[in-house]
């Protein structure tokens, strides 16, 4: 297994991919993060502060940014089959549930490298800037950032399911810009609507789906803390689980 999880980590490492990535998505958010005090301070002559909680629990000052991060994922999921190597893998392992594993593990440093460069790159934009405001949040600010890559890692275990499980990663892809782009803010809306009218049940949907969590979660105001941490314990679990016994029962080409 741990063999596995360092190959795993190898091939993260030395992606091009990523790194292109990763850079682009540092360079970018920063200029936003950049700009933004900056137009501020063309118009009242003051640059909006930026509490340095904020810069840390919302790591993408463009939520669309969050694309780029699931894309990168779906793909360095996928490299063993596009490599055309997993069957040379799978036959090295007594169970081959492992390599599942291993790379919902990588994927998970996947992940937490990009949320800290994220969070990182806005730092250093609104520093730049003179926005920057040290505040006494920033524990809360921290807490949140890490509630939200738990968040990340629920829709990874489903972006998985798609890539690693069922092989498939236009489905991966796809998922990766939905989610990303919390396109399903309006059918939970419209959910949560039909539950009230039709059986008189106040619920938001959203509050108990991972990609909506990602934007309303909040350490600092105590919101949805706890709906969180379920609901992504639940999606991890529950999706690993289903893409373990798919891979494994599927043959490997």
């Amino acid at each position: 297994m741990l063999n596995l999880i360092r190959m795993e980590w190898y091939k993260l490492r030395t992606s091009k991919l990523f790194m292109i990535l990763l850079a682009i998505s540092f360079v970018f958010n920063a200029l936003l993060s950049l700009a933004i005090p900056l137009f501020s301070k063309m118009l009242t002559g003051i640059p909006s502060p930026v509490n340095l909680s904020y810069a840390l629990q919302s790591p993408f000052t463009l939520g669309l940014l969050m694309i780029v991060v699931f894309i990168s994922a779906t793909s360095f999921s996928y490299l063993d089959f596009s490599g055309g190597y997993i069957k040379n893998i799978a036959g090295q392992v007594g169970d081959r549930g492992k390599i599942v594993i291993s790379k919902l593990i990588i994927i998970g440093v996947h992940n937490l490298i990009f949320f800290a460069v994220g969070a990182l790159s806005n730092v250093v934009g609104a520093a730049m800037a003179g926005a920057l405001v040290v505040d006494g949040n920033v524990a809360g600010g921290i807490l949140t950032l890490l509630l939200k890559w738990l968040l990340s890692m629920a829709i990874s275990s489903v972006l998985l399911f798609f890539t690693v499980g069922i092989r498939n990663k236009s489905l991966g892809i796809i998922g990766s810009v939905v989610f990303g782009a919390n396109v399903l803010s309006l059918a939970y809306m419209g959910i949560s609507m039909g539950l009230k009218n039709l059986l008189h049940v106040d619920i938001n949907v959203g509050d108990y789906m991972p990609d909506a969590l990602m934007g309303s979660v909040d350490v600092i105001n105590n919101a949805l803390v706890v709906n969180a941490i379920v609901v992504s314990a639940v999606f991890i679990a529950a999706f690993t689980i289903l893409t373990f016994i798919v891979f494994k029962k599927r043959d490997v080409k």
